[in-house]
């Protein structure tokens, strides 16, 4: 079934016209619409980094003449979880391994439709907030899974040349032990 927003744009009319509410309609009709594509092979056409990143993976597409939505298988042993608390699907991707590889994105509400989905790589440069009270930082570099493999330190915020050096620090450590980290193929298996 192909996506008709005008046929959506009469239910949530005549839902709002038996309920007397306008936005009770529109959420009814949005949430339909995102239940359909959770429970489908359907993901959101626009990809990153893009379309030939998810088929190196192992990712099949068919167009099928949506706007916003393509046809997909995933990679063998691959699955899509959802990630509660938004008004919007957010899909994690699973591989085979249970590892979180990518997520997407997708808004079923006629007057604002729209998906979008992304790699993760391996490996993360993060700057984290600490709980600290002087507003400091801590620079790390962490595995997919969360787990901090490279703390390159703390700094102020607000001083943004001891923060710069912390990021290179982290960069570099990147580079010495994993030189293709941006490549979200990479360090996988």
């Amino acid at each position: 079934m192909s996506y008709d927003s005008m046929l959506e744009n009469m239910m949530a009319f005549v839902i709002a016209k038996n309920y007397g509410n306008v936005s009770e309609g529109l959420k009814m009709i949005q949430n339909a619409e995102q239940n359909r594509i959770k429970n489908s092979n359907k993901l959101p056409k626009d990809m990153s980094p893009n379309q030939e990143a998810f088929e190196a993976l192992g990712f099949k597409f068919t167009d099928i003449g949506d706007d916003v939505l393509i046809e997909a298988t995933l990679p063998e042993g691959w699955s899509k979880q959802e990630i509660p608390g938004s008004n919007i699907l957010w899909q994690k991707l699973i591989d085979d391994k249970g590892r979180i590889r990518g997520k997407y994105c997708y808004n079923g509400a006629y007057y604002d439709r729209y998906g979008h989905m992304n790699l993760s790589c391996r490996y993360h440069l993060i700057c984290q907030d600490t709980d600290s009270k002087d507003n400091r930082v801590n620079v790390v570099v962490t595995d997919a899974d969360g787990s901090i493999i490279f703390n390159a330190g703390k700094c102020i915020k607000n001083c943004s040349k001891e923060l710069e050096k912390l990021i290179e620090k982290a960069k570099e450590y990147l580079k010495s032990n994993y030189p293709e980290w941006e490549d979200f193929t990479k360090y996988w298996n």
